[in-house]
């Protein structure tokens, strides 16, 4: 099995990856609080988490990925004051925006999809054990851990308690806490008729650190080989999560931290004050889910993106030229079979160091210049299958190139084409060149392509 090196956020320096099992590996990446429509910033983190699953399942590992759903938190509550409806209800109608947009960006379903509000139970029982053994406290109807209980709170931050409790990401101020760092594993309602759920403390709410800990370990019961998010989750959230899952299992809680870059849109932090907040389903009015894939990962998971019409423009146009290659290659033809060459071992190459996207695509584009330059048949057809199989690792959606998807309505279209081909054909030779434009006028606007070949032969495609 091909050796893989990650940047691991925790000891911040490449490391090989050893998974505890191999070549099983178990993933665990958070997900959305579902309170609205999900953001360009979801997108990066899905495609992210996506694109490295494909890789590593490619490279025959046997993963396990789980991706959690906060469907219980104050924004939700508030959303649904806002709205008048029930927090569920709130929580399940963007639950399934989100999964929309999933299925939109080709991202591919995780083997696990908790929720918070599922394992409720299993929250309330790493709570008991928290206060058992003495890192965790109650006060009235709240429940808070005790950073100061565990020696190495900020090892993922890098930094000391005392610099840490200057004052970074969401911190509740409440001065009966023993040290402002503590933060709450159950949040007690105010009022008898806030939405909430009955607990040894009285009815409430989990603390939102505490949701992954403990689906994480109602999941898994053992240690994880890799725990994704994204970088401004690294504190207080994933230090939380350290925290509190060491204090209660004694053992190490994950082996490898994977951190993706924040979105920047237009140079500028994404914002509903800046005016500049994107949604997914925004942004794939103007777009598809293969370019904005595409634009996601021509940048590397760690790095930062800016996103801006150029750059998306930029992107439609690199994975056109990509599925153009592919615009007479059938995945229902007799297709050579899977096998190494330079171009996959240049791409298992780049994707091993630290999955490194930018570097695959590449790739991609050396095999799709090759590919236009082949004039013999079964050497073609042999790069095609490379170029296919390769994009289908980085997540591609290979159905919307017409000549890749098989159903009965694209040979259909296809039919329909050539007929319509054969018709300008005759009107070129009878020099009625009015009529020949004209059929291709029609093509074009009903979105499909022609580009005429040498020999009176031709390509089309459904432009996207």
């Amino acid at each position: 099995m091909k050796e893989i090196t990650v940047y691991n956020s925790l000891t911040r320096k490449k490391e090989i990856l050893k998974p505890i099992n191999s070549p099983d590996l178990n993933i665990y990446t958070c997900g959305p609080t579902v309170y609205d429509h999900s953001h360009i910033g979801h997108a990066r983190a899905s495609i992210t988490w996506d694109f490295i699953v494909r890789f590593l399942r490619s490279l025959n590992y046997k993963v396990i990925w789980t991706r959690n759903i906060t469907d219980i938190d104050d924004k939700i509550i508030n959303k649904a004051n806002e709205l008048n409806l029930h927090p569920d209800k709130v929580a399940r109608i963007y639950a399934h925006s989100f999964h929309e947009d999933m299925h939109a960006l080709n991202v591919d379903w995780p083997d696990f999809e908790p929720t918070a509000t599922q394992h409720i139970p299993n929250m309330i029982s790493f709570i008991e054990g928290l206060i058992k053994n003495s890192s965790a406290y109650q006060i009235e109807s709240d429940v808070y851990f005790s950073v100061s209980s565990f020696k190495n709170y900020g090892q993922l931050k890098g930094q000391p308690i005392s610099e840490l409790e200057k004052g970074f990401g969401r911190i509740e101020v409440n001065i009966k806490k023993k040290h402002p760092l503590d933060f709450a594993l159950w949040k007690g309602v105010k009022d008898s008729n806030d939405h909430g759920f009955e607990s040894p403390w009285g009815k409430g709410r989990p603390g939102w650190h505490l949701e992954c800990s403990a689906m994480n370990y109602a999941i898994y019961k053992t240690n994880l080989d890799i725990h994704g998010g994204g970088d401004d989750l690294i504190f207080p959230h994933h230090e939380n999560e350290i925290a509190q899952s060491e204090s209660f299992t004694k053992s190490k809680f994950a082996n490898y931290w994977l951190h993706n870059g924040m979105i920047l849109v237009n140079g500028k932090k994404m914002a509903k004050s800046e005016g500049n907040f994107i949604t997914i389903k925004d942004a794939l009015q103007n777009t598809t889910g293969n370019a904005l894939r595409f634009f996601m990962l021509n940048s590397h998971y760690r790095m930062p993106v800016n996103y801006t019409e150029e750059g998306i423009t930029a992107a439609k146009n690199g994975i056109d030229r990509i599925t153009e290659a592919l615009s007479d290659y059938t995945t229902n033809s007799i297709n050579p079979p899977n096998e190494e060459n330079e171009y996959t071992k240049e791409f298992k190459s780049a994707m091993s160091d630290d999955f490194n996207s930018p570097q695959a695509l590449a790739i991609l584009f050396k095999l799709t210049d090759n590919i236009h330059k082949e004039n013999e048949e079964k050497i073609k057809l042999k790069l095609q299958a490379t170029l296919y199989n390769l994009c289908c690792v980085l997540g591609f959606d290979l159905s919307l190139n017409p000549k890749t998807n098989t159903g009965s309505s694209t040979k259909l279209i296809s039919k329909i084409i050539d007929k319509l081909m054969i018709w300008r054909k005759e009107c070129k030779l009878k020099k009625d060149f009015i009529s020949g434009d004209k059929i291709r006028d029609i093509l074009n606007e009903t979105n499909i392509e022609i580009k005429d070949l040498p020999e009176n032969t031709y390509k089309w495609r459904i432009k996207s």
